[in-house]
């Protein structure tokens, strides 16, 4: 006996539903393949095995038992049979024919063993059982798609045939179709029953607070979540709090419908829209900004039913719902949000929802963003507060806060006028009846956050590159003027983030003074704290970090050593417990770089002692400070800037040191591209004879370690450049021949696509200056001639233009490399020579080269020669307008006398 669902024959019969694949797509393919064959019989869904459970039957329900037919007379009727009408077309007239069976309803008995049935096989199909025991916590033995195939069945979305009416008619199609909500119309038209409202109540709670909270609780034997919890990503917290939304619409809709029991409240509109918030992304918190509109929309919003004579700051006030928007506006990253935060704020100014808070939290957004036009937003925030009260609003009055959040605003955004209008909404607070603000200066006087953003100010300020230059000077004036207040009155009390603005602004004002005055405020911060007179300064890694930093880089040269006494100090504390702050990986990567920046003897073994130390503390479990690359780097730096017989070799030896280390597993240290530079140029400065064959050697390992996969060790023009310049300025035989193919290796490297392999303007000095400084027997000399012409031809071909040592070198190369009588020797010198003041990049080094001899130089020079002599600031300024030279081209009595004739 051919077995279907109740709906499937009557959307046969109609010729007009659109749903019969989502309805049918629950049955074996053995029936559907019957169907389409056999005449249709129907029958109780329980006899399909996966009956959704029922509920007792209401007057409003949508949950009518499915009437019933049997094709057999002798089959068992069904004891969920009732009445039933249908309809059959004759064969021969074409007329309609009514045929009407009637049956026996159902015991009380067979009825309950019925629903006890349908409970377990939909339990089983659905992979959940009993609800939880824990009312608070609706579904908190779920899991978000058990959860989730729960919701779709309230909603109707997966088994809204199975339960809908079947005796409706033609004209009704409501089966799996999409409404305007988003949400199933299966239940348009027809209500719900206060069992499946209430459900979807719990459920629409239950969705937001996951998309809230972000995390779900481990179920036992589950292994893969944190803390006893599993963390939801992104997708599946903005997949929350859709399903959330899908339940209010739901519930919207039976509300409007006239079913009772669907009540839609302020708290469900807030619970969806702050999970949409939560969710994070740009995308949800502009929904939950509609969300705002729908709500509207749907006459739920009772600040607007009820006018301005609703209390609106009431837990049921629609205004939680706006201030949950605009909060997560204002916490977002986002670059527009302070505007959404603004344009949202203006919004509630039209419903009359009121907070100075809510002023303050947007100007605070702006603040945040460091836009250069920050502090003119902010204050015209609080310029409209300023209106407000003078207009009568005494609620809305400005308070301390709103003025410091506006020179806040002014100190992030940086700028030279910052300090200044940070100054002049000080200004403000502390002279109020000048600008009408008598009656609340109590309220808006300044405090120590005030000042420390003042502070901020002149340490954020751009000016050429750095603060105001008696910014320093300032700073501490009203560092002064604090601790006056504070003594005399107990208010403005500097604190520790005070003090740490002073030192900021010292190490940005360019002060030679900068390290100096940084060590003073350091002891005067530890002699308040550790008097007792002010506990607040307590110094922090911040201020050890600051203060390390200005010493290490004045030009004092006892400043590395004063960088190591101020550390020695920090950790001499730090193991007597007085302060709390340990140095870290920077506070001793600045004293190493103090080191590294010394012209003083034995100051790159001194930082590699300070590196040997933090080592042994690390291996040994003193310290938990692990030094890092750029540790490494640093020290290997102070050795290549040094003039050490050895630095080279010192050099090598910490790289060979670092790859023991990150062989044994310690990846911190693994030396990258600057590690291996930096070597090379250890190489390029060492007055070893072989140097250019181990800077050769060390480039050839980099590319064998880069193409077995090591990616860090990749050779980059640099690395080229260093190799070319060690060739150039030694006398190793064959330099030019050497600088040569290392820069046609480069030229095919960029041309097989390795970007970052092209040849630059350096490359090809360095090859032209290796031939212009080439000595020995005469074929050496003719090689690099030959190379230096075919150089410099690529040089111009390749689109990049020649500087002054570029064209120095080839100068130098035709004057020393070429013999007088040869043709070629002044008609080089003297096209170059031209091209050079064509291109602005006649320098020194150039007028020195084109001495071919002393007839070409007056002929080149005529109009420019006194006595003899060339006055460098009296030759064209387009002939030298792009010279980057040492010495400056305008320098007058800088002069090169020639010889005379």
């Amino acid at each position: 006996m051919l077995v279907v669902w109740h709906h499937i024959s009557s959307t046969i019969q109609s010729n007009a539903r659109t749903t019969t694949t989502n309805s049918m797509k629950f049955l074996p393919p053995s029936l559907l393949l019957l169907l389409a064959s056999a005449p249709i019989a129907i029958i109780a869904p329980a006899a399909l095995g996966f009956s959704p459970p029922q509920t007792r039957r209401h007057s409003n329900s949508f949950r009518h038992p499915p009437p019933t037919i049997s094709a057999s007379a002798s089959s068992r009727p069904s004891s969920r049979l009732i009445a039933q009408t249908r309809t059959t077309s004759t064969s021969s007239s074409g007329g309609r024919t009514t045929q009407e069976i009637k049956v026996s309803p159902e015991s009380e008995l067979e009825k309950r063993q019925r629903h006890k049935r349908s409970r377990q096989r939909w339990g089983k199909y659905m992979k959940f059982h009993a609800k939880p025991a824990d009312v608070s916590r609706p579904f908190q033995d779920l899991s978000l798609e058990e959860l989730r195939m729960l919701t779709d069945y309230h909603l109707g979305e997966a088994h809204a045939a199975a339960v809908a009416d079947a005796d409706h008619d033609d004209t009704s199609n409501h089966h799996g179709e999409k409404g305007e909500d988003g949400v199933s119309d299966a239940f348009s038209g027809r209500m719900m029953s206060s069992h499946h409202v209430h459900e979807i109540t719990k459920l629409l709670s239950s969705w937001a607070k996951l998309a809230v909270v972000g995390y779900v609780p481990l179920k036992s034997g589950d292994t893969t979540g944190k803390d006893g919890v599993v963390m939801l990503n992104k997708k599946e917290r903005t997949m929350a709090a859709e399903m959330a939304e899908k339940c209010l619409r739901q519930l919207v809709k039976q509300q409007k419908l006239g079913n009772e029991k669907a009540i839609v409240s302020v708290d469900l509109y807030h619970l969806v829209i702050t999970a949409w918030v939560k969710s994070g992304s740009h995308a949800d918190l502009v929904h939950a900004t509609s969300l705002l509109d729908y709500m509207e929309n749907n006459g739920h919003c009772n600040i607007l039913s009820d006018g301005p004579k609703y209390n609106v700051t009431s837990s049921k006030s629609s205004a939680k719902c706006y201030v949950a928007v605009l909060d997560g506006w204002c916490k977002s990253p986002y670059r527009d949000a302070e505007i959404q935060a603004e344009a949202m704020l203006h919004r509630m100014d039209s419903l009359g929802i009121h907070n100075i808070k809510y002023y303050n939290n947007v100007m605070n957004r702006i603040a945040m963003s460091g836009k250069p036009n920050a502090g003119s937003e902010a204050e015209r925030l609080l310029n409209e507060l300023i209106e407000m009260y003078k207009n009568g609003n005494s609620t809305m009055s400005p308070d301390r806060n709103a003025f410091n959040t506006v020179i806040k605003a002014y100190a992030n955004s940086g700028g030279k006028t910052g300090p200044r209008n940070a100054k002049r909404i000080l200004g403000m607070m502390e002279n109020p009846a000048k600008h009408g603000l008598e009656d609340i200066a109590s309220d808006i006087e300044p405090d120590r956050v005030s000042c420390t953003s003042i502070m901020m100010a002149w340490a954020n300020s751009n000016d050429d590159g750095g603060c105001e230059v008696d910014a320093g000077e300032k700073a501490e004036q009203l560092l002064e003027r604090m601790e006056e207040v504070f003594a005399k009155k107990g208010g403005m009390k500097p604190d520790t983030a005070t003090y740490n603005a002073v030192i900021k602004v010292w190490g940005k004002c360019g002060d030679n003074r900068a390290g100096q005055k940084s060590e003073e405020l350091l002891r005067r911060m530890l002699q308040q704290y550790q008097n007792g007179t002010n506990h607040d300064a307590k110094p922090d890694d911040i201020t050890f970090n600051s203060v390390i930093h200005n010493v290490a880089t004045s030009l004092d040269i006892d400043s590395p050593q004063r960088a190591l006494n101020i550390l020695e100090q920090m950790e001499q504390y730090y193991e007597k417990g007085l302060i709390d702050a340990k140095p870290d990986i920077i506070t001793y990567n600045s004293v190493l770089n103090s080191f590294a920046k010394s012209n003083r003897p034995g100051s790159a073994q001194q930082a590699e002692e300070i590196l040997d130390n933090l080592e042994k503390s690390f291996d040994s479990g003193v310290w938990n400070i692990e030094p890092d690359v750029f540790s490494y780097n640093t020290v290997i730096n102070a050795w290549s800037n040094s003039n050490d017989e050895y630095s080279a070799q010192r050099a090598v030896a910490l790289l060979d040191r670092m790859s023991a280390r990150a062989k044994k597993g310690k990846s911190k240290v693994k030396p990258d591209t600057k590690t291996y530079n930096t070597v090379l140029h250890a190489w390029s400065q060492s007055t070893d004879r072989n140097a250019p064959i181990k800077a050769l050697g060390l480039l050839e390992l980099m590319f064998r370690l880069y193409e077995k996969g090591d990616k860090n060790a990749q050779p980059d023009v640099l690395s080229f450049s260093t190799v070319i310049n060690a060739f150039s300025k030694s006398r190793f035989p064959g330099r030019a021949r050497e600088c040569r193919n290392l820069l046609r290796r480069m030229k095919n490297l960029y041309d097989e696509g390795q970007e970052n392999m092209r040849p630059n303007i350096f490359i090809y000095s360095a090859v032209l200056n290796a031939c212009a400084y080439t000595f020995g027997r005469s074929d050496e000399k003719d090689e690099a001639l030959n190379i230096g012409i075919e150089t410099f031809e690529e040089l111009k071909n390749s689109g990049i233009r020649p500087n002054h040592v570029a064209y120095g070198s080839f100068l130098r190369i035709c004057r020393r490399l070429m013999a007088e009588d040869d043709p070629r020797r002044n008609h080089f010198i003297t096209r170059a020579f031209k091209q050079c003041c064509a291109d602005g990049q006649v320098g020194i080094y150039v007028l020195k080269q084109i001495r071919a001899d002393p007839k070409l130089f007056v002929a080149l020079l005529q109009a420019y020669i006194v006595d003899g002599d060339v006055q460098y600031h009296d030759l064209p300024s387009k002939w030298t307008r792009n010279v980057k030279e040492s010495i400056k081209i305008s320098r007058p009595r800088m002069t090169t006398r020639i010889r005379r004739t």
